[in-house]
């Protein structure tokens, strides 16, 4: 299965991925952008019979929304916990160290979780990859701090002091 891309005629290839258990394939390509451009990496993902796609924000937003509506505290402590793994996750040390990357907590987030597993569209499988490698390439660029406070808005939410419209305006610019 050919997973590169071109963009701007530029072909991306492939650096590393991830089969997950709910049928997609979440890729990382060499990225260009922040304090560490050979760092860098771009996610993306091909869900079952779909194309490759770059994850949107504002999709697994709405879709840990959509949870919170049928588990409000579990999808609290899902990204609490994510909240509190950030300040301890490392970026990455080096190319080798990147491309080699094995996700880390995705075990733990899917024994966990599993009352919000079946609500909304995406496996907690998939959510907690991305997050892993959003926290990940954040870190890379020190005081960044975006996807971190999209993190904690979706707590604010679920929390009751966030409406919809403040999550999923602000999930728009990260």
């Amino acid at each position: 299965m050919n997973l590169s891309f071109n963009k701007h005629g530029q072909l991306h290839i492939p650096i590393k991925k991830w089969d997950l258990d709910d049928g997609n394939i979440l890729v990382i390509y060499q990225g260009s952008r922040g304090a560490n451009p050979d760092l860098d990496f771009i996610v993306k993902y091909k869900a079952p019979n779909k194309r490759l796609r770059a994850p949107s924000h504002t999709h697994w937003i709405v879709d840990l929304i959509v949870k919170s509506s049928h588990s409000s505290s579990d999808v609290c402590d899902f990204v609490s916990d994510w909240i509190e793994l950030y300040d301890k996750i490392e970026p990455f040390n080096s190319t080798e160290e990147r491309d080699n990357y094995e996700l880390i907590y995705n075990e733990y987030f899917c024994d966990t979780y599993t009352t919000i597993d079946n609500l909304g569209h995406l496996s907690v499988e998939f959510l907690s990859a991305l997050i892993e490698l959003f926290i990940k390439c954040e870190k890379q660029t020190p005081g960044a701090f975006m996807f971190k406070n999209l993190l904690q808005l979706v707590r604010d939410f679920c929390n009751g002091k966030k409406d919809f419209y403040q999550v999923v305006s602000y999930s728009k610019r990260v």
